[in-house]
This record gives C-alpha cells, structure tokens and sequence, in this order.
C-alpha cells in the first residue's frame, strides 16, 4: 500500500478527496490522448501507457483499502 502512496506521490495521511485530486491530475498529465496531440513520438504513448496502468492500479488499491469510490 505504501508503494500505491508512492506511486501517486502521496503521503498515507491524505484525505480521499486528496487521493482523489492526486489521481485525477497523474491521469490527466499522463493520459496517451493529451500526449498525442501534443505531438510526442510513439514510444512516449507506450510509456504513457504503462504509466497510467500503474497509476490506476495504485488508485484501485487505495480505494479498496480505504473503502471509498
């Protein structure tokens, strides 16, 4: 759990409305739709890509520990 923090850059004495707020910016930075229309090569969309799996895996584990939606 502590790696899911780290992985969103957060500490594990955040609010859920933080967590939140922490996701929805990583997913907005890293989203492979905004980089391609910023132009960026094809293998910055696959590390995009496995960025934001990453950072969705953290969120769903924080979720579930935390218990909200």
């Amino acid at each position: 759990l502590a790696q899911a923090y780290a992985q969103l850059g957060l500490d594990s004495k955040v609010s859920d409305a933080e967590v939140k707020k922490a996701y929805r910016k990583l997913v907005s930075q890293y989203h492979p739709d905004k980089l391609i229309s910023r132009g960026l090569p094809e293998e910055m969309m696959e590390l995009a890509k496995t960025r934001v799996r990453e950072i969705n895996t953290a969120y769903d584990q924080i979720k579930q520990a935390r218990g909200f939606k």
